[in-house]
């Protein structure tokens, strides 16, 4: 059956037409949880109310993040409780705040966590805390065990997100090295996550240099290398890989478990952290105190937040 170029346009239209959106609910949208404009005040050293209240903490925590959340949760757990804890925003939890809809809740941006390698004790005790984590086996229900990448190159669909079709000799070869550099950092320990463990002035240069030209000092000028590389900056920094550091770049890669599984994920991702650390110490969280400045005199400190100002012997500046 033959049929002609005007009749299968027109039955593609009629095609389409039948796929269209549906009802005319407008599509709407903005920002949340943007704090520019108190940011800006900072900047520019806009003039903020002087303090009438006093109030005297042993420890005062700055930002209500993971960190200073996480910080928090540490202090109630060994039974200290002189402190408090400021948060600029109204909702508590950084990028790792969640939102809510008539069907479920959803991550605002952090939405997932790398499986903690055993020397990561501090998150690993985190997570034994709030039933993640028990007797050394992680809850199956917070693993997403495969993750499926897929990437579009040359036409057609290969499994995994490295590039691994059409490529040539040279490529591969710099894939390889690549990997087997990558392998002895990570076996040299220098970017082991805690940093605590791992951070050494040994690398301490490659701070100074963005991740493309390192990349060139060690002969790697690939084209499609260079696109995963920039990929991988955008993933983790939001940059390139010529705005991202050589230490940044390479702690990307050496800093995960070569055998890493999961991530750990939920349906509000790194929310759900939060809303377990906020059970267990929320009583300390202040919200919408912006801390606009901290001074220090002898050795106390004074922190300053909104008509409140806090005096402390220690300030976590988190």
């Amino acid at each position: 059956m033959r049929i002609s170029r005007r009749k299968f346009l027109q039955s593609g239209s009629a095609a389409l037409i039948g796929l269209s959106v549906k009802g005319d609910r407008p599509i709407t949208g903005g920002f949340v949880n943007d704090s520019f404009a108190m940011g800006h005040k900072l900047r520019v050293r806009a003039a903020f109310p002087i303090a009438k209240k006093f109030e005297k903490r042993t420890v005062v925590i700055v930002g209500g993040g993971i960190a200073g959340l996480s910080a928090a949760w540490r202090l109630q757990k060994r039974s200290f409780t002189d402190f408090v804890l400021l948060e600029m925003n109204e909702q508590p939890g950084g990028n790792s705040r969640w939102g809510e809809n008539e069907i479920t809740a959803y991550p605002w941006a952090a939405h997932y966590v790398p499986v903690p390698g055993r020397k990561a004790t501090y998150v690993r005790e985190l997570f034994e805390d709030v039933g993640v984590l028990k007797d050394g086996v992680w809850d199956e229900r917070f693993l997403c065990f495969t993750p499926q990448e897929r990437l579009f190159l040359y036409g057609r669909w290969q499994e995994g997100i490295e590039p691994a079709i059409g490529l040539n000799e040279s490529d591969r070869d710099q894939f390889r090295r690549l990997e087997e550099q990558i392998h002895e950092f990570r076996a040299r320990g220098g970017f082991t996550i805690p940093m605590e463990l791992g951070l050494s002035p040994e690398h301490a240069d490659l701070d100074q240099i963005p991740f493309s030209d390192w990349l060139r000092s060690q002969r790697m000028d690939s084209r499609i290398l260079d696109w995963y590389m920039n990929y991988c900056c955008r993933d983790d920094y939001g940059s390139l890989a010529s705005e991202t550091s050589a230490w940044a770049g390479i702690h990307y890669f050496a800093s995960r478990e070569l055998e890493e599984k999961g991530p750990l994920t939920w349906p509000e991702g790194n929310g759900w952290i939060v809303k377990r650390l906020l059970e267990r110490a929320g009583t300390f969280v202040r919200s919408g105190k912006m801390v606009q400045r901290i001074t220090r005199k002898g050795n106390r400190f004074s922190i300053f937040a909104g008509e409140t100002e806090y005096q402390a012997e220690f300030v976590i500046f988190a």
